[in-house]
C-alpha cells in the first residue's frame, strides 16, 4: 500500500478538487489543495476505468501530509523539528525521515558553499515573513543573528545529530522538494510510470502525459502576473524555482524579499528568479536557493562550474529584467 510506505519513509499532500480528462486510451486525474504553506498538485496518467483505484492511491498519499509537515516544518509546537531546535541533539531513532533530511541540507550547505543553510532561522525570524509582518531591521540586529547561523556549528554521526541549542534549523529551502521525492518514490514503488508533482513551484514529471507527451512546464515570469518566461518539455525530471515574487515588500522604494543570503542576512534585489533542472528535488531545491543568493555572475558560474542546468532572471545596473540560461536548459 502506498499509504504504508509514506508513513514509513515520511509522508505527503492534501486536496479540494478534483479533474479529470481523457484520451482515447488514458485518463489524467488530477488532485490540488493548499498543503505546505503553498498549493500542491498531483497528476496521475492512468488506464481509463481505474479511476476508482487512482483515486484511493491519491487519498493514501494526501493521509500523510499533516504527519509530514509537522515533523520538518519547525513552527509546528511538538513537532520533531520543533523540538530539535530547542534542544542540543537529535538520534536517528527519533525521526529517521528528518535526520536524513537535515544530513542532506548539511551536504547541501557544503556543496554550496554556504549559499544555502539550513540554519538560517534566526535571520527568518528577524525579518518577520514566517509571521506574516515582514519588517527591515536595522544593520546591528542583523549582525547579531547572523552569529547565530552557521552549518559548521552542527555535527553529525551514523545515529546523532548535535549542535548548539541557540543554533536553529529551516528547512524550507529542501523540505518540499524532499516531499516530492517521496511521493514520486512512492508512486514508482506502486507501479505508477506518468505523472506529476508539483508543490508550490517544486515539480517532478515521470514518464508521460496524457497525450503521450513530454510534461510541459511553464516558467513563471517573476516581474509580468499571469505571465510566462518560457516552456520547458522534461521527463523523469525535477524543475524547481525561487522567486522573489510571493513574499516581498518594499520600503524606501527597495523591494526585499524572502529569500536571504545566509553570509550578509539581506535578500539580493539584483535577482528575480532561479530554475534548476536535477534528477532529484530536493537537490534541485537547494541548489535554486543558493544560486539565487550568489546573484548572477557568481550564481551562473557555479551552475556551469558543477555542469547543472539552471535558468536566471535579474535585473541589470540598468534595472533592465534580463535572463540567462545554461547551454542545455532548453533541450
Amino acid at each position: 500500500m502506498i499509504r504504508k510506505y509514506l508513513l514509513k519513509a515520511g509522508g505527503l499532500v492534501f486536496c479540494v478538487f478534483l479533474c479529470i480528462s481523457c484520451t482515447a486510451k488514458l485518463t489524467s486525474i488530477s488532485d490540488t489543495s493548499i498543503a505546505l504553506g503553498t498549493y500542491v498538485q498531483l497528476t496521475l496518467v492512468i488506464q481509463r476505468g481505474s479511476e476508482k483505484q487512482a483515486e484511493s492511491t491519491l487519498q493514501d498519499v494526501y493521509a500523510c501530509i499533516d504527519d509530514l509537515d509537522a515533523r520538518f516544518d519547525y513552527r509546528y509546537e511538538g513537532g520533531t523539528l520543533n523540538k530539535f531546535n530547542r534542544s542540543e541533539q537529535m538520534q536517528k531513532n527519533d525521526d529517521s525521515a528528518l535526520f536524513s533530511l537535515i544530513e542532506s541540507s548539511l551536504e547541501y550547505a557544503r556543496f554550496t558553499g554556504g549559499y544555502f543553510d539550513p540554519t538560517i532561522l534566526p535571520i527568518v525570524d528577524l525579518w518577520g515573513f514566517n509571521r506574516g509582518a515582514p519588517r527591515l531591521p536595522a544593520p546591528e540586529q542583523i549582525t547579531e543573528a547572523l552569529g547565530y547561523v552557521g552549518y559548521e556549528k552542527v555535527t553529525v554521526s551514523d545515529s546523532v545529530i548535535k549542535k548548539p541549542v541557540w543554533v536553529k534549523f529551516d528547512l524550507s529551502g529542501v523540505a518540499k522538494g524532499r516531499i516530492v521525492d517521496l511521493i514520486k518514490e512512492a508512486l514508482i514503488t506502486e507501479g505508477h510510470e506518468n505523472f506529476l508533482v508539483n508543490a508550490g513551484g517544486d515539480i517532478y514529471v515521470n514518464g508521460l502525459n496524457s497525450e503521450r507527451k513530454k510534461w510541459r512546464i511553464a516558467i513563471q515570469d517573476p516581474v509580468h502576473e499571469n505571465e510566462y518566461s518560457g516552456i520547458i518539455e522534461k521527463t523523469n525530471t525535477a524543475v524547481v524555482t525561487s522567486g522573489d515574487y510571493e513574499q516581498f515588500f518594499f520600503e524606501n522604494g527597495v523591494k526585499y524579499s524572502h529569500l536571504f543570503n545566509p553570509k550578509t542576512g539581506y535578500p539580493l534585489n539584483e535577482m528575480h528568479s532561479v530554475t534548476v533542472i536535477s534528477d532529484n528535488t530536493a537537490f534541485a531545491d537547494a541548489v535554486a536557493t543558493a544560486v539565487f543568493s550568489m546573484g548572477k555572475t557568481e550564481g551562473y558560474a557555479f551552475l556551469v562550474e558543477n555542469g547543472l542546468e539552471g535558468f536566471l532572471i535579474y535585473s541589470d545596473a540598468d534595472g533592465k529584467i534580463q535572463t540567462k540560461s545554461t547551454s542545455k536548459f532548453w533541450e
